[in-house]
């Protein structure tokens, strides 16, 4: 026991400090993690639930969509068999249920298919910026549908015994195992291609980079192909399993490529290569040489693709090359300035100015997800859309009506669905589509000024309005049908609907006016060129001509130049070309390029369908909608596992027991479909923390509910330890002089500690940058006591032998009084409030460029405040940009702050020390019982550096970069400092035992110091280890 005039509380435990799970369980329960946390988010607590079943889905929906609902309903089950005609397997053969099919009829364009719990999840507001020709409702419902399908065979043959041990979520890492994710969304999107007469393998854009690459000699391998690098990039993993299957079913004709992966996988589990094995059987070759041969043929066939197509049209840059990868979209000519959105692998989305010299300007940092800037000539403004999240609801969004002009930034419309806004060139006027939540669109007219709304026309149900251009008081609009896109008009006043130009499965996008023709992109051809529509005798005019397409078409203000963008491997550059060099070739609007990979497939598809005898069904019998309501869904328990897992620790990567993250034990996990309703409960086997020869069995549960406005997180755990009872010790050491303790000591039951959190993640993103506050209450009982009366100790002087048989003088305590006081259970309280706004960080920085975050908060304990102090505490941090564009400043500072000066001791409620030493629990602890002010400083520079694209037994272990970051961190309290110097040296990898989640690997070191530090050894009685080393370990799931 340590006597002095200072105050000491608590007695010194042992630590058992873990930051970092051991990396081979870290490889096994992130599944079990990402099993029960793959939440789609949260629609309005005020909507109410109905269902409706087919033959073999139950479709689940919000009040108010019936009629889309249905819709989806008759799709999804029309193609249920088409769809798994080459893989094997329809939806219901691997479990023979239902499969229940979500929509949130509140969030825009999106569709997955989870396992964990088995749901299908349907976001069912269109897209407004450049969608592919066809109908969402028909798009998302073959390409989910097809997704259903590949996840059947894990519930089948030598697979099955992996689901009775893992429940559901097997499926999610057998999926990801065998064929990927790559392999599977290009799959999906050659189902969407088969099926349809577009779909995305019928569009330019899929896969042009590809033919840019190749043409630039860039023939690299898959796995470089895979991932997007510190320095290179690549198309996304769709584009790259649509070549690599189609590539293979086309110049291989195996139209049952994926079904014969599947089998494999499904008869031979222990065959983690199955869809490699399943390549080399089909094709004859490795898969790397099968896939170079895809590459090669691709690149022959475009190439004379784009010879059929000479002459082109001359150009001439007018962006500067960028030293790594940039994209220059939407261009907009306004006097003898371009604007346009400038992002990039270090550059997040902003809105720039080139001025006449080439000079480039910053305007102001701008969404990700936003329509075309569109300028107002009559108001002198530049206007666009920007979608943004509810600031509770995450999956309900709206989109508002955006400008900047002399006056600044500001929006008329803030709210609704509105997309796309085409200003009038002379009355101040706006056209915008606004899109509802069941499904239909609208042409709505606003003053440009005020917002305030004109007139509105609501588009045929058969069609999707996308953008609209003036002529005149003529207003013209692309949209989507079955047929594909298609231009029709309406007058500023009403009337009929006219077509303008007839539907067909092509892109039209970056539709305008110019001179009293509607101009427009369109990848007719195979390639985006520019075209001119006279809607006065409908004839269409190709003006452009170029080897691998361009967009965001705009001419000078004196007609002179036709400004563009187009692909190059570092980018999309801007071009222009003069007036004079430009085509006046009349076009036929249904005549159509044809997609080597895209006819093979379909041509495939069909006649597999017709050997079989499938069609799609005409009638689907739809059940009456009943109520779906919330609490008899609410807890669904999808998976376990024979090991005890805390989801929230490993995903937090933050536990201070081992089995606080895994242990001996079983794990039950549940969600429910609506994704409001998530928790996990389990038994573990453990060491005692106080006596390590004693073993524990413990029960946990958390349950966490996010479908009221505030979210609601509860746990409890049960005899992870014995319960404490605690005590109070008053020592007088002299005169003038006295020490306190607290000391505890074992009880003789289990310990229980119930925990209760409240808080509210509000966010008001918008613009390029991500904001939020949460506010947060928390409040934690346990059965551990605590006495508040004080035993009054004297300290006497004696003489004794020491441990070396020498007389020497101590003291010893002596019991004096007690004063009497009430024991209580233990119980805390606390609170924070915490504000963010950051830009996004781009692919090859480690920080974002800017952005500030602070919390700050207090927490007490309840039953000991007389003699433990409430703690408060502030923390800020900021992000700066470094010295090149890819490197980056955090700075933060935090002080914890002992708010009431009668209690005898402070408390640790941060990580106060500098991070050399911060895994010391004891230390800190030690410290801020004595301080009743710390302070800590850090700052941190971040330095990637490029190796190389490294890729080790496939994607078993693909390296992104390197990334250096020193570090120096300087704790303040009492006139004293600690400082640690240091850095992490780190790997950061695509994917690790080839599952693609995105990890850190490294190690961080410190070497400690500060005016206190050579006194540690004295003061605290244990020594300080000078130099610190230890693991990094992170994943994002």
């Amino acid at each position: 026991m340590r006597l002095d005039d200072t105050p000491f509380y608590g007695k010194k435990m042992k630590n058992i400090h873990i930051r970092y799970i051991l990396l081979l369980a870290a490889m096994i329960f992130p599944l079990l993690s990402h099993a029960q946390f793959y939440v789609t988010g949260d629609d309005p607590g005020k909507a109410k639930w109905y269902s409706i079943e087919t033959d073999h889905f139950k479709v689940i929906y919000p009040e108010g969509t019936d009629s889309l609902a249905r819709e989806y309903a008759a799709k999804i089950e029309r193609y249920r068999i088409p769809v798994s005609l080459t893989t094997g397997y329809a939806a219901g053969d691997g479990d023979g249920k239902k499969m229940p099919v979500v929509i949130h009829a509140y969030n825009a364009a999106n569709g997955s298919v989870a396992w964990a719990p088995k749901r299908m999840d349907l976001f069912t507001i269109p897209s407004a910026y450049d969608p592919e020709p066809l109908p969402w409702t028909t798009m998302l419902s073959i390409h989910e549908s097809r997704h259903v399908t590949q996840m059947q065979f894990g519930m089948t043959k030598a697979q099955k015994p992996f689901g009775w041990v893992l429940g559901e979520m097997w499926n999610i890492l057998a999926s990801l195992v065998y064929p990927g994710i790559s392999n599977m969304e290009g799959d999906a999107v050659i189902t969407e291609t088969a099926w349809t007469p577009s779909g995305r393998g019928r569009t330019a854009d899929f896969l042009n980079y590809y033919w840019v690459a190749f043409d630039n000699g860039d023939f690299r391998s898959w796995n470089k192909w895979r991932f997007v690098s510190q320095k290179n990039n690549a198309p996304n993993y769709y584009s790259l399993g649509y070549l690599t299957i189609g590539g293979f079913r086309y110049l291989y004709d195996c139209p049952e490529f994926m079904k014969e992966g599947y089998d494999l996988a499904a008869r031979r589990p222990y065959n983690l290569g199955a869809f490699y094995k399943t390549t080399e059987r089909l094709t004859g070759k490795k898969f790397r040489h099968a896939f170079m041969e895809v590459c090669d043929t691709m690149y022959t066939l475009w190439n004379a693709s784009a010879e059929a197509r000479r002459p082109y049209i001359p150009s001439e840059p007018v962006s500067a090359e960028p030293r790594i990868y940039t994209d220059y979209t939407d261009n907009l000519i306004v006097g003898t300035d371009i604007y346009a959105i400038k992002k990039g692998h270090v550059d997040a989305p902003a809105l720039v100015r080139i001025d006449s010299t080439g000079r480039e300007h910053r305007i102001s940092s701008f969404a990700h997800d936003a329509g075309r800037i569109q300028w107002s000539e009559p108001l002198q403004r530049i206007y666009w859309s920007e979608t943004k999240a509810d600031k509770r609801w995450n999956l309900e969004t709206e989109s508002r009506i955006r400008y900047i002009g002399k006056e600044g930034k500001g929006s008329i419309r803030s709210s609704g669905l509105l997309h796309n806004p085409s200003p009038d060139s002379s009355q101040g006027k706006v056209a915008a589509v606004r899109y509802t939540i069941g499904g239909r669109t609208v042409l709505e007219i606003m003053d440009g000024s005020s917002g305030e709304a004109k007139a509105s026309f609501n588009a045929p149900d058969s069609l999707q309005l996308v953008e609209a251009a003036w002529i005149g008081d003529v207003i013209y609009a692309t949209a989507i049908s079955e047929n594909g896109y298609g231009i029709y008009s309406i007058t500023s006043t009403g009337g009929p609907w006219k077509k303008v130009l007839s539907p067909q499965p092509v892109m039209i996008k970056d539709f305008g006016t110019w001179e009293n023709e509607l101009i427009f992109t369109c990848d007719r051809t195979g390639v985006n060129e520019l075209y001119h529509l006279d809607p006065s005798d409908c004839r269409l005019v190709q003006k452009t001509s170029t080897r691998y397409g361009a967009s965001d078409f705009r001419y000078s203000e004196d007609g002179e130049w036709l400004y563009y963008s187009s692909q190059t491997m570092n980018g999309m550059r801007i071009f222009r070309t003069h007036r004079d060099s430009l085509m006046d070739s009349t076009a036929d609007f249904t005549e159509r390029h044809l997609y080597p990979i895209a006819e093979a497939v379909t041509a495939q598809e069909r006649a597999m369908a017709e050997k079989r005898g499938v069609e799609l069904m005409k009638d689907v019998k739809i059940s009456d909608p009943v109520r779906y309501r919330k609490l008899p869904h609410m807890f669904n328990v999808h998976s376990w596992a024979p090991v005890y897992v805390n989801v929230d620790n490993i995903m937090n990567m933050s536990f201070g027991q081992i089995w606080e993250a895994a242990s001996l034990g079983v794990t039950g996990i549940m969600q429910n479909r609506l994704s409001t309703a998530t928790g996990e409960f389990g038994y573990s086997a453990h060491k005692d923390p106080y006596n390590p020869e004693r073993w524990r069995h413990s029960g946990h549960a958390r349950f966490r509910y996010s479908g009221l406005y505030p979210i609601f997180e509860i746990s409890v755990d049960v005899n992870d330890r014995s319960a404490r009872q605690y005590h109070v010790f008053r020592y007088k050491l002299g005169e003038d002089k006295t020490g306190m303790e607290v000391s505890s000591q074992e009880l003789a039951v289990p310990y229980v500690e119930g925990r209760v959190s409240a808080y509210i993640p509000f966010r008001f993103s918008s613009g390029g940058w991500f904001r939020g506050v949460t506010p947060r209450m928390t409040y934690r009982i346990g059965n551990d006591m605590f006495r508040k009366g004080v035993t009054e100790m004297t300290m006497e002087d004696h003489m004794g032998l020491g441990t070396d048989g020498i007389l020497v003088d101590y003291q010893r305590p002596v019991f004096q009084a007690y004063t009497e006081g009430k024991n209580t259970f233990r119980h805390s309280v606390s609170g924070s409030l915490s504000a963010y706004a950051i830009q996004s960080t781009p692919n090859s920085a480690v920080y974002p460029r800017w952005g500030f975050g602070m919390e700050a908060g207090a927490s007490g304990n309840i039953d000991s405040r007389d003699f433990i102090s409430p703690m408060g505490y502030v923390y800020a941090y900021g992000y700066l940009p470094g010295i090149m564009r890819e490197h980056g400043i955090r700075l933060s500072a935090m002080s914890q702050i002992k708010l009431s000066g009668d209690s005898a001791f402070g408390q640790a409620v941060v990580s106060i020390l500098p991070r050399g030493m911060s895994s010391n629990g004891s230390l800190t602890s030690w410290l801020s019982v004595r301080n009743p002010v710390m302070t800590k400083v850090t700052a941190d520079y971040a330095l990637p550096v490029f190796i190389g694209d490294i890729s080790i037994g496939g994607s078993f272990f693909s390296i992104k970069r390197l990334v250096l970051t020193p570090h120096f961190d300087c704790t303040f309290y009492s006139g004293n400092n600690l400082w640690s110097a240091g850095s992490d040296v780190e790997l950061d990898l695509h994917s690790i035992l080839t599952l693609e989640w995105p990890c850190t690997l490294g190690i961080t070191f410190s070497y400690n110091g500060g005016s206190a530090f050579d006194s540690m050894i004295y003061d605290y009685g244990t020594e300080v280890p000078r130099w610190y080393f230890g693991p990094v370990f992170n994943v994002t799931f």
